[in-house]
This record gives structure tokens, sequence and C-alpha cells, in this order.
């Protein structure tokens, strides 16, 4: 750890100790607490696709004010939800990896990422603790990813990412990172916004369309005069409403198009899985046609991608032929790198099975253990066959979990995996709540797009892409838990 970080972590204790005595001498100020800590969700909600070092002092605010209103409500308890157990023995193996890793900073580096993802998870399902919140929490995403997305569209056209081995990057400056945010936006979009949900209650607040209309019911119930025919009033305000639903729907349409775009753009294959699954999942659950219908329209957006793109054809093939990698000379092109970084973290796993070799740690172990090395791959650049030397990360989240924590992390993480996508599913079918449905099928196609991108790029300490992932998981299980307190209720 450099000096920096050290005296980060230094100001942010000092920070806390502060807050836990004011917290035990001060509880009256819990209230404060509480809203600082919504505070620094905001903060991360606007920030992570824009700016994510903002985002992640949001995080840290989140969790530093979460902890002192806890303490000041003299509530020592951690917060319930059905994510829990996988959770804490995940956690549990993190933290003893420490005592085996092959090194002990990057362990605590990417260790310590882990567990303060995890807390602010916590943080976020206790504290977005109403519909009012989390909305606002939702509208506070949508409006930044939005911004981002049309920066990444805009992108892609000026550098010519169409025809180039250029790649769009978004605000945040990641290939990688950026597209799995957008696809995280497009499942947000449809969910909130292009899909009905028919519920029994009549005012829903996630959306106010089936509102008006019930409104709009009533008042041609009442406006209809002697004749049978509806007054003036009512022709206009029903023309008003359907004018707002076609601008909504046409707004919301041109997002989701600029941010699929702008995915291809970056030519990022994870995030492209990812976003496929994710709103293949949402169409599924919602009409069987409509799953069709999307299918079909994503297919015909693909074909003409491919036809019309020879650096996205050539990335998207390579997945299959690693030596369609020719192809991408002029570019980044690491295709190869990336099947030698997986067969690498797998002879890890072979060799440390049950432990691994610590969170963190595989870099270090692959740098010094010339036993576990990327197998011989062909350069096209020199002609020869030789050991990849541009990267030392498994570049799979699957893997790289297998080779650091082992077998039993691996086993628990997907337990957490499967509920995160057979809750929400289980939810939506079982509630008759309008809102609880939007919340349930927008969660299950988040977990969708974050599987996909674990296939890649992604991991459970990347900051730009688990904690988000973390974020709409705590809001569904808020929103579970306040599902059964009501079905307790009544």
């Amino acid at each position: 750890m450099n000096a920096i970080l050290i005296a980060k972590i230094a100001a942010i204790l000092c920070a806390g100790l502060f807050l836990v005595f004011l917290a035990l001498k001060k509880p009256s100020l819990s209230d404060f607490f509480e809203k600082a800590s919504l505070a620094g969700i905001f903060l991360f909600a606007l920030f992570i696709p824009i700016k994510d070092g903002f985002a992640i002092f949001g995080i840290v605010f989140a969790i530093i004010f979460f902890i002192a209103f806890r303490i000041s409500q003299r509530d020592f308890k951690l917060p319930f939800t059905v994510f829990n157990k996988p959770i804490i023995i995940y956690i549990l193996i993190v933290i003893l990896s420490f005592l085996w890793t092959y090194s002990f900073s990057d362990s605590i580096n990417e260790g310590g990422e882990i567990l303060y993802f995890f807390a602010f998870f916590f943080a976020a399902a206790e504290l977005l603790n109403s519909r009012k919140r989390i909305m606002f929490i939702l509208y506070t995403f949508a409006f930044s990813i939005t911004v981002a997305i049309f920066y990444g569209f805009f992108q892609g056209i000026f550098i010519n990412a169409l025809h180039s081995a250029n790649r769009v990057t978004g605000l945040i400056g990641n290939w990688d990172g950026y597209p799995v945010q957008a696809s995280y936006g497009i499942v947000l979009f449809i969910s909130l916004y292009m899909l009905k949900f028919i519920g029994i209650n009549k005012i829903d607040n996630i959306n106010n369309i089936n509102n008006i209309n019930n409104i709009n019911n009533i008042n041609k119930i009442n406006n209809i005069d002697k004749t049978g025919g509806i007054d003036n009033k009512t022709k206009i305000i029903n023309s008003k409403i359907i004018n707002s639903k076609i601008i909504q729907n046409s707004l919301i349409s041109v997002i989701i198009f600029a941010g699929l775009i702008s995915i291809i753009l970056s030519k990022a294959r994870s995030a492209w899985i990812g976003v496929f699954l994710g709103i293949f999942i949402i169409m599924f659950l919602r009409s069987k046609k409509i799953f069709i219908t999307a299918l079909i329209i994503i297919l015909i957006f693909n074909a003409g991608f491919l036809y019309a793109s020879k650096s996205f054809r050539s990335r998207i093939f390579a997945m299959f032929n690693p030596q369609i990698y020719l192809c991408e000379v002029k570019g980044h092109g690491d295709i190869e790198s990336h099947i030698a970084l997986v067969e690498s973290a797998a002879a890890v796993f072979f060799e440390h099975p049950l432990t691994g070799v610590g969170v963190g740690a595989f870099s270090k172990y692959f740098n010094t253990h010339k036993n576990v090395h990327f197998p011989d791959y062909y350069n096209p650049k020199t002609g020869k066959k030789e050991y990849d030397t541009y990267d030392n990360w498994p570049e799979n989240g699957y893997m790289q979990t297998l080779a650091e924590t082992g077998i039993f992390s691996f086993i628990v993480l997907m337990w957490l995996f499967f509920l995160g996508l057979k809750e929400p599913i289980k939810l939506y079918v079982n509630s008759e709540d309008a809102f609880v449905k939007k919340i349930s099928v927008m969660t299950a196609g988040m977990s969708m797009v974050f599987y996909g991108s674990f296939i890649g790029i992604s991991n459970m300490s990347n900051d730009q892409l688990t904690d988000l992932w973390l974020l709409f998981l705590a809001i569904f299980a808020s929103v579970l838990n306040m599902s059964k307190n009501s079905g307790k209720n009544h």
C-alpha cells in the first residue's frame, strides 16, 4: 500500500471514530446520521456512471454514517435480508484468506473493497425502506446513466468506433465498466417505463400513468353529457395524457437505442452477453410474445452491425475462434491472452482447490510461480509463439473466485447468485402489487447483466459494477421485507 492510500484509510478511520463517539454521546443525532447516510447513497447513484471516484466517496460516506446511525439507536444487529447467509459466509471466507494469502497487501486491497461493498449493501437495504426513497435513488441513477449513455453514443460516432479498432469508454473512461453500466441502465428503463404491470394498488408511486388512466376512466364516467358524449374538458385531458405517454415512450426508446449502440461500439463481449440475458429475462417474465419480438429485433440489430463493422465482427467471432485474433492486430486485441488467463486461473485452482491463493493475490502468485504460466500463444506482431505478458489477472470472475478463494467461496457465491435471480422471480410471480412487480423484474434483469459481465472483466471487487449490482440487490431486499411486513399486517 502506498502512502496516499494509507493516508486515506487513516482519515476514514479517524472520521469514523469521531462519528462513533458522537453517536454514543448524542443519540438524538440519529436522524441526522440517517439523512447523511442516505446522502451518501444518493452520491453513489449520481456519480457511478459519470465519475466513479466520487461514487466511491459516496459509498464510504454512507457506510460511516450508517454505522453511526445504528449506534445512536443502540441497534447492533445486522440488517436482515434474504441474502444474509451466503453474504456472511462469503465475507468470512474472504477474511480467512488473509491468513494464507500469497500477497497480504493485495488481499487487503481487494478484500477490503469486497467488505465495504457488502457494508454498503446492508446500509442501502436498511435505509431505502420506503417507496419514495427507492424511487428517488432509481430516478437519480436513471438521470446519470442517461447522461453517460448519450456521451458514449456520440463518443462512438466521433472516434469512428464502427469502422476502426477504437472503443467507447464512456465518461468513466473504461471500455469494460461503461458498457455494463449502460446495460444496467437499459434494464432499468425497460422495467420502469416500457412495461406495464397491472396491480391491486390504484395509486402507483413508481409510474403514474396507470393512476392517470384510472382517474381518466372516472372522469369519463362523471363527464358524460345527457346525449352520451364526453365533454370537451375530458377530451383535452385525454389528449394530454396520450401525448405525454407518446413523448415518454419515444424518449425512453431513444435512450435504449443509444445505449445499445454504445454497448456495441465499446466491443465489450461480456457486456453484450449480459444485456442480452437481462433483456431476455425481463421480456420472458412479462410476456412470451414480447420476448419473441425482442429476440427477433435484437437478432436483426446484431446482424446489421456484424455486416457493417469489421472490428465488431472480429471480436464477436473471436470468442469462438481464437485465430481471428489476427483481425485485431491494429487494436487492443487480446483474445488469446484471455483464453490463456482462464487456463492459468484453472491451473492455480487445481494447485490450491480448497483455499485458493488468497483474495486479490492471483497476479502476484502468477508472477512468481513459473510452473503456473500462460500457455503458448501465437503473437501476430512477432510471428512467434510466446508467453503473453499483457495481463496477469484472470479476466473471468468465476475462475478468479476459484483461483483466489477456492471451491467453497465459489459455491457460496453461486448460492448468492442463485438467490439474486430466484427471489426476484418468486416475488414477481406471487405479488399483485405493480410497484413490487417492477422492482422484482428489474432486479432479475440486473442480476443477469452482472452474471454475464462475470464471464469477462467483472469480479467481486470491481468498484464500477459489483457495488452497483449490490445497490439494486439491496433495493430488492428492502422491497421484499416491506412486502412481507405488509402481508403480516394484513
